[in-house]
């Protein structure tokens, strides 16, 4: 690839490459060759079953600096903290409530954009749970054979990173400008959910001993509607100024 190719596009070290519950110390190697060989090089580990391992040094294949950076995490809260979004990956269909992308519609949105994000990858046999994919504002959709949906994490990892690197490539014009107003970060949807079922369980809207699906759909909803930073802020304040009435009615 040509350095004026290189020049024009934006850089890859705001994408964040996470795996969750990986079993195969090998897919984790395959996983850090994958993302070398793309330009990626930030690996979160969130409950590897082995990891440091020599098999996955192994199969790094010469990306065995991607694994000693590498972050290993105790739980998938952790390994997102401080990026703005976070997109979870699954390669089947599945009922979700919001959209799902292409790794190509992903990546060009995620190249555009140019704030630190997250794509997270779940285990080699049932993917991410739903618990985990609530904590993602977008899902990528791996379109597969209807016949065989069988496809391998490093494999799964190294579409989203090719894909990603297309969009670094073409170089796709970064969002990032003074005066834009970024979406709202996964800490920022998820401080308004709190305070949310924070303030419908005050009017009594909300039982947190029987919460039925309110919290998942909740965030769901979040997901779905793409909410800005100063949206979740006015939202933030409106249920405050509630709050602020009622402590005064009191």
């Amino acid at each position: 690839m040509s350095s004026n190719t290189e020049s024009g596009a934006a850089p890859l070290g705001h994408v964040r490459i996470v795996l969750v519950g990986t079993t195969h110390p090998g897919n984790i190697g395959a996983t850090a060759r994958a993302m070398k060989v793309m330009g990626l090089s930030a690996l979160h580990l969130v409950a590897p079953a082995r990891f440091p391992c020599a098999e996955a040094t192994a199969r790094a294949a010469g990306a065995d600096d991607i694994l000693a950076r590498a972050n290993v995490h105790t739980h998938l809260e952790e390994a997102l903290s401080g990026v703005r979004t976070v997109y979870g990956t699954t390669a089947r269909e599945r009922h979700i409530d919001w959209p799902a992308q292409s790794p190509r519609e992903a990546a060009a949105a995620i190249a555009a954009d140019g704030e630190d994000v997250a794509i997270v990858f779940g285990r080699e046999r049932s993917g991410l749970t739903n618990e985990e994919l609530d904590r993602c504002q977008r899902a990528i959709h791996i379109p597969t054979s209807a016949t065989f949906r069988s496809l391998n994490l490093a494999q799964a990892v190294q579409i989203c990173a090719y894909e990603l690197r297309l969009a670094h490539a073409a170089g796709a014009p970064a969002a990032v400008r003074e005066g834009r107003d970024p979406p709202a970060a996964a800490a920022e949807l998820e401080g308004l959910r709190a305070h949310t079922l924070a303030v419908m369980e005050a009017v009594g809207y909300y039982d947190p001993a029987q919460p039925k699906l309110l919290e998942r759909r909740l965030q769901r909803l979040f997901n779905r509607a793409g909410l800005l930073h100063s949206e979740s802020q006015i939202l933030r304040g409106f249920l405050a100024a509630i709050e602020q009435r009622m402590s005064r009615d009191d």
